[in-house]
């Protein structure tokens, strides 16, 4: 009767483990997915602007460029936009050319760009682009390689981010 019972003990042990490294397996690939910049794959991303006309997002991106995935229900995004304003009227900010992006409804964008001025492209999907947290920044140099990214907002009134743009960017 002890051997049936290790024998069984065993066999849960082994679902046990089995459930523990499926657990582990899920919250790497969810960390991976959901908390890593994705990359910016600029010819294959179609974007959608104020007239309805597409463009690739290469064709957006000439010299050094910010391109920021937004949303109009994400605080976060909502907390960095003002900032983000204040940065481009700056110096520094006037020799960046700045692209946003959203999934956000036309009336949505309509409303945002009355608000802070901003040239918004539409995507249908954020996932289209492998955007699935946001916001989502990247600076690009006049070469479209991605010099500085990051998942979360910015803090656009930092002279630290201000020393690593300019630097970054020459």
């Amino acid at each position: 009767m002890s051997n049936w019972y290790s024998r069984k003990f065993a066999r849960v042990l082994s679902v046990e483990r089995l459930l523990w490294v499926a657990l582990i397996c899920a919250g790497v690939f969810t960390y991976f997915r959901y908390k890593t910049v994705p990359s910016l794959e600029q010819d294959s991303i179609v974007v959608i602007d104020s007239a309805g006309v597409q463009h690739k997002l290469s064709e957006l991106t000439s010299g050094n460029t910010v391109v920021h995935f937004y949303a109009s229900w994400c605080g976060p995004c909502l907390r960095e936009l003002p900032e983000i304003k204040e940065f481009m009227q700056t110096p520094l900010g006037q020799k960046i050319n700045f692209v946003f992006i959203t999934e956000d409804r036309e009336d949505q964008v309509k409303a945002f760009h009355e608000r802070y001025g901003f040239n918004i492209y539409r995507i249908n999907k954020l996932k289209e682009a492998d955007v699935y947290s946001i916001p989502v920044t990247y600076l690009l140099n006049d070469k479209h390689e991605i010099v500085k990214s990051d998942l979360g907002n910015w803090n656009w009134k930092e002279d630290n981010l201000k020393n690593e743009i300019s630097t970054l960017i020459k």
